[in-house]
């Protein structure tokens, strides 16, 4: 279903009078009620708590399990894993969920193994990783591309000799491949390697890492972050964590690294590195199972207390705040149930809701800024969800910055009301003004729908009284089901 409901999350106003004029008019008296619409693709939402999303994962994968996913630019996502079915249409270990119409579709004839890694090129063709040997029956060894305009699968070179675990994009398009390998493209290389699209060309970089890479990540000028089970990146000693320059193919440590292995990378929006994985130590001191970096200085800090457990992904919301899933049963001592979520700014954890029922395997984010979810568990804040959900981390509600103030005038004579509304970071703001609770029509004055309220010929008649701050809401939710989504209170 596709609607837009709009929800006054309202603080209302009311002037209180200045003078009293000619003995009949006390002033004027208007509410005002922001009107402050989340709308995403096939999502209805308004100024609402953070919260699951029912019915995302209803019929959702049928059986097997999440372990990778990727959002196209327009908001559609690929899932990818070891499973048969999704939202009860057949598919191989891939598919494709369409955010429009609430359709899931296979990739033509998908993978024949299981797909550990996804990413999505520059013009929107999605890369795939893993443990396979065709691709939409195309032979591809452990990876391949798929162009979603074209439904067309296509192999790159000779591929891969074993497994794929992660993939990334380089700002100019290349792609860099991680794993357990020794060539790539017939290349001989180390468990690492780099692919230009255009070109086809294979490539080491530098000497490679000495072990297994399980994640990737791209800091803001283009260097590269490696996570896995080594101690040494082209050459140099590392432990679990390195930087790789693609441009000259330099290795760095990241600092003294971890003490044990990095499962997942996530850069913050101000360049800052977050690992986690089977820590308990990053840089020398105590961070447990997560922990974050400065890439130019090589210094770590723990979050907190950490969690409890391992984490296996990672993902940032628009707004700067860490998305972790794992096993995590405890974050920063707060009571989690396998994901959790990490204000940099502020340091405080926080659950999300009843949290998952089974392991996570992979998260993503949606243009919007909703989460998405995939793993192994058949529910997602108690509601039923087949290893695929989609969590909403909440908006601000707007405010005000400068309120209405009261204005004095004759009878006849004009008044003029403002509001300035402060920063918000949950999308534009329109506005609707209000007397004594009743709406001023837009057809009678065209500024009730604007921050600025025009009047003329004040009368008697519009005298007004105060009332005091309200809010109220309500909100609708939407889920990826078999076909459309699902809308309810």
């Amino acid at each position: 279903m596709n609607a837009c409901l709009t929800m006054f999350c309202s603080t209302r106003f009311v002037a209180r009078p200045l003078a009293r004029l000619r003995g009949s008019v006390e002033g004027l008296a208007f509410v005002l009620a922001l009107v402050c619409a989340l709308i995403a693709p096939s999502v209805v939402r308004a100024q609402c708590p953070a919260a699951w999303v029912p019915g995302v994962g209803v019929p959702g994968i049928g059986s097997g399990s999440v372990r990778a996913l990727a959002v196209l630019p327009g908001g559609d996502v690929i899932v990818g894993g070891n499973f048969s079915s999704a939202g009860g249409v057949a598919v191989n270990n891939i598919a494709w969920y369409n955010s429009s119409t609430g359709l899931w579709s296979g990739l033509g004839a998908g993978i024949n193994g299981v797909v550990n890694s996804l990413a999505v090129l520059p013009g929107g063709d999605v890369i795939v990783g893993g443990a396979f040997g065709t691709a939409g029956g195309v032979p591809a060894n452990n990876i391949a591309r798929y162009n979603p305009s074209t439904g067309v699968w296509s192999a790159l070179g000779t591929g891969i000799n074993t497994t794929v675990n992660a993939l990334a994009i380089l700002p100019g398009g290349d792609v860099v491949v991680g794993g357990q390998f020794s060539t790539a493209g017939g290349v001989a290389v180390n468990n690492i390697a780099r692919y230009n699209p255009s070109t086809g060309v294979w490539s080491a970089l530098g000497t490679g890492i000495n072990s297994i890479v399980f994640s990737l990540a791209v800091l803001p000028g283009g260097d590269v972050v490696v996570g896995g089970f080594f101690t040494t990146a082209g050459g140099v000693p590392a432990n679990r964590i390195a930087r790789c320059n693609p441009s000259t193919g330099v290795w760095s440590a990241l600092g003294t690294g971890t003490g044990g292995t990095i499962n997942a990378l996530a850069v913050l929006p101000g360049g800052d590195v977050l690992a986690g994985g089977a820590f308990t130590t990053a840089g020398g001191a105590p961070a447990n199972y997560i922990a974050r970096c400065n890439p130019s200085t090589g210094v770590w800090s723990a979050l907190g207390a950490g969690t409890s457990g391992q984490v296996y992904a990672l993902a940032v919301l628009p707004g700067g705040d860490v998305i972790a899933s794992g096993l995590l049963f405890l974050a920063g001592g707060v009571s989690t149930s396998r994901i959790a979520r990490y204000n940099p700014g502020t340091g405080v954890w926080s659950a999300l809701g009843s949290g998952l029922n089974n392991f996570p395997r992979a998260l993503a984010v949606l243009p919007g800024g909703d989460v998405i979810a995939g793993g192994d568990f058949t529910t997602a804040g108690g509601v039923s969800a087949n290893r695929i959900a989609r969590y909403f981390p909440g908006a601000p509600s707007p405010s005000i910055l400068w309120q209405p103030v009261a204005v004095a005038t004759t009878p006849s004579g004009p008044a003029v009301f403002t509001v300035v509304p402060a920063a918000n970071g949950g999308g534009a703001l329109t506005y609707q003004w209000y007397k004594n609770g009743g709406l001023i029509s837009t057809s009678t004055n065209s500024t009730a729908g604007e921050p600025t309220l025009y009047l003329k010929g004040v009368q008697a008649g519009d005298l007004g009284s105060r009332s005091s701050p309200r809010r109220a809401g309500r909100a609708m939710w939407l889920g990826l089901g078999s076909r459309r989504g699902r809308m309810g209170s």
